[in-house]
């Protein structure tokens, strides 16, 4: 009972009305290109093996940048793929005309001169690093990145990259073999050698990739660069 006598009756205000709501917190801004990532559910198997066996061959999605997934090892390995074919016709064409105008004869049959295996591999590399360069910057990928659905941008805003830095990225993926081209054109021991030091490079560049949280090996982190892959096209 309340002093009116009413059951229930509710007790007068005595202060002021509340205030409105206030309006709702604003959204969270989009993630950027460099947004941090995250990291796969699944843990590593048990085992001896180092940690970076199983992300060079895991193509478990991690996520990016809104909308794309870091591209993986296996997936670069395959946009390789495709590319390298292109390299075998280039290389192939190259030497035959190289071999045609500096070879030497020996009998019936012609062998490679010192000037045509020098000038195969400048006029090889040349025309490689050409499609390379060009395809990062004028189509943000190659033409094997592009049928997996990946691309390629700056590491900090995902924006095209410059021909100094596509020129860069291909040097440190490139550069050592080349040289061992050049050096095998003049002696032989050199330039067996000077390739297996490159094959040594090209799995650091691949073990690093796979360490890395943003799949960044040493190549995309000196040149600044990332590639990425489209939600839709992965799983």
């Amino acid at each position: 009972m309340t002093q009116s006598g009413q059951p229930g009756a509710q007790p007068p205000s005595s202060g002021a009305p509340a205030p409105p709501p206030g309006p709702p917190p604003a959204a969270p801004p989009p993630p950027d290109w460099q947004s941090p990532p995250q990291q796969p559910s699944s843990a590593p198997a048990a085992g001896n093996m180092p940690s970076w066996t199983g992300n060079i061959t895991s193509t478990q999605p991690v996520a990016g940048p809104a909308g794309f997934y870091y591209a993986d090892v296996p997936n670069r390995i395959i946009a390789f793929i495709i590319d390298y074919i292109i390299f075998l016709v280039v290389f192939f064409i190259v030497g035959v005309v190289t071999l045609s105008i500096l070879g030497t004869n020996v009998g019936f049959a012609q062998a490679q001169s010192t000037a045509s295996v020098l000038v195969q591999n400048i006029l090889a590399n040349l025309l490689v690093g050409a499609y390379f360069i060009y395809t990062w910057v004028a189509m943000r990928g190659t033409a094997g990145m592009k049928v997996l659905g990946m691309q390629i941008g700056h590491q900090s805003d995902g924006r095209t990259l410059t021909y100094q830095q596509a020129a860069l990225r291909f040097a440190l993926i490139f550069g050592p073999g080349f040289i061992a081209g050049l050096l095998s054109a003049f002696v032989l021991a050199l330039g067996l050698i000077a390739s297996l030091v490159s094959l040594v490079w090209f799995i650091i560049l691949l073990v690093t990739t796979a360490q890395s949280p943003t799949k960044q090996g040493l190549h995309d982190r000196y040149a600044e660069t990332m590639v990425v892959k489209a939600a839709r096209s992965v799983g």
